[in-house]
């Protein structure tokens, strides 16, 4: 008894001083996603979950999450927080959100190596505007791209998230218009990317093409629902996009 009591303490003190370690790592650094040292440190424990001395634990779980936080992982935590949000409430939501960041993985090549990060991320969370909590004007891309300020991601996911899928035509349509110019919108191949990525993954993640997607979206909304109505103005720019992505496609190809 006197050891299981000796090792109680034991894990008492680590859990202390490692919750002890995360706050003062949030504190130095405050710039990061809201979560994001939390990960690291939990990522971090795990490496050393199964370690039989428990006593130099908290000294190697801060030189492994430091070592993380030099290279902030902004997609890992994006999957995170996109799991987090839909895995449970919303899994056919999350399937399709796998589907569109392995999409992203895969394209991602035909972008400046400073942009990959940027997209993956994007891709993960472009659908989080859906979950119960995040949810609040009804336009989901507007919805997920606040909530990602609020827990200030960089701007640009912010934006990406914010505009994807013609989210300005639908804007228009239900009058937020001007809350959706809170986000300046990024016309370019990272833009372009995640529409394609987005629009050539069906809801259960499965690679398709921008057509059947299309065929897909009408016979699963309503003729008056906003997204719908909002093809007349934006199934061109839609198309623009997966296009503009398919010729960067080829052309890496080519090289």
């Amino acid at each position: 008894m006197a050891m299981t009591g000796s090792t109680d303490i034991t894990q008492a003190r680590v859990d202390e001083q490692i919750a002890l370690l995360e706050a003062r790592l949030e504190a130095e650094h405050d710039q990061l996603p809201r979560g994001m040292v939390h990960h690291c440190v939990e990522q971090a424990r795990s490496r050393f979950a199964q370690a039989r001395v428990r006593t130099f634990l908290p000294v190697l779980v801060e030189r492994a999450a430091r070592a993380a936080l030099r290279r902030p992982p902004l997609p890992a935590w994006a999957q995170a927080t996109a799991q987090r949000l839909l895995a449970d409430d919303l899994p056919r939501r999350w399937r399709h959100s796998r589907g569109v960041a392995r999409r992203a993985a895969a394209v991602a090549a035909v972008l400046p190596r400073e942009d990959r990060p940027v997209l993956v991320s994007a891709a993960w969370l472009h659908d989080i505007g859906y979950a119960a909590g995040v949810a609040d004007t009804g336009l989901h891309q507007l919805d997920g791209a606040r909530y990602l300020a609020r827990h200030r991601v960089p701007r640009r996911v912010c934006a990406l998230v914010a505009h994807h899928a013609g989210a300005a035509a639908v804007a228009d349509l239900v009058g937020l218009s001007a809350e959706l110019a809170e986000f300046a919108d990024e016309l370019g191949p990272a833009r372009d990317a995640l529409w394609y990525c987005d629009m050539t993954t069906s809801p259960d993640g499965e690679q398709v093409t921008f057509h059947d997607r299309m065929l897909e979206l009408r016979a699963r909304r309503e003729p008056g629902d906003p997204v719908i109505r909002a093809l007349a103005v934006n199934w061109s720019e839609r198309a623009a996009a997966v296009r503009r992505t398919e010729e960067r496609l080829a052309d890496q190809r080519q090289r």
